[in-house]
């Protein structure tokens, strides 16, 4: 693969010098050609200088070559090319899917009352849903069975739960009260 089919196939449609001579986008070429890893196009227009954000934070060849496997996560690059960098270098893209409601779990704020381990294991594991109110906090079984048409998935429910209990003030609280 050339450095033009690998830009064109992430979505990059006329690059510039700029990003064909970045030494972590050779590295990638490199990587993905060394690893016989195909990046097949997505039909996605990406923003240059968000992919180049997106390429300066992320740590890791193997996790940037996930991500580009990812359409889902491509769709995001354009709005949240650092955050979704800081996601995965501290998250599993096996484990765990960047979305806007996850940015939580890269929040300083979370990050000094969660490990990573914790989240990955017992928050994702976590069979209740978290209810939070200025007043009171709880656990509860998920209202939908998960054959039910309207059943929302209970991590995602408690990954909006966090974000509410962040914004009360009480995000050390909802993490304890997850914990138990």
């Amino acid at each position: 693969m050339t450095m033009n089919e690998l830009l064109n196939a992430v979505g990059i449609k006329k690059p510039s010098l700029r990003i064909k001579k970045n030494p972590k986008m050779l590295q990638v070429l490199k990587y993905c050609n060394d690893h016989d890893i195909d990046i097949y196009e997505s039909g996605m227009d990406i923003n240059e200088d968000a992919f180049l954000v997106l390429l300066e934070n992320i740590h890791s060849i193997e996790t940037l070559a996930e991500i580009l496997k990812n359409s889902a996560v491509l769709l995001n690059i354009d709005f949240n090319p650092k955050e979704i960098a800081l996601f995965y270098n501290l998250y599993d893209s096996k484990v765990l899917q960047y979305s806007t409601e996850s940015e939580i779990l890269i929040d300083k704020e979370y990050l000094k009352y969660a490990t990573k381990e914790w989240t990955e294991k017992y928050f994702l594991a976590q069979p209740k849903v978290l209810h939070v109110s200025k007043n009171r906090m709880m656990l509860k079984n998920n209202p939908h069975d998960c054959y039910d048409e309207d059943y929302i998935d209970t991590s995602l429910l408690n990954l909006v739960a966090l974000k509410k209990a962040k914004d009360l003030g009480l995000l050390k609280e909802a993490i304890e009260k997850i914990s138990e």
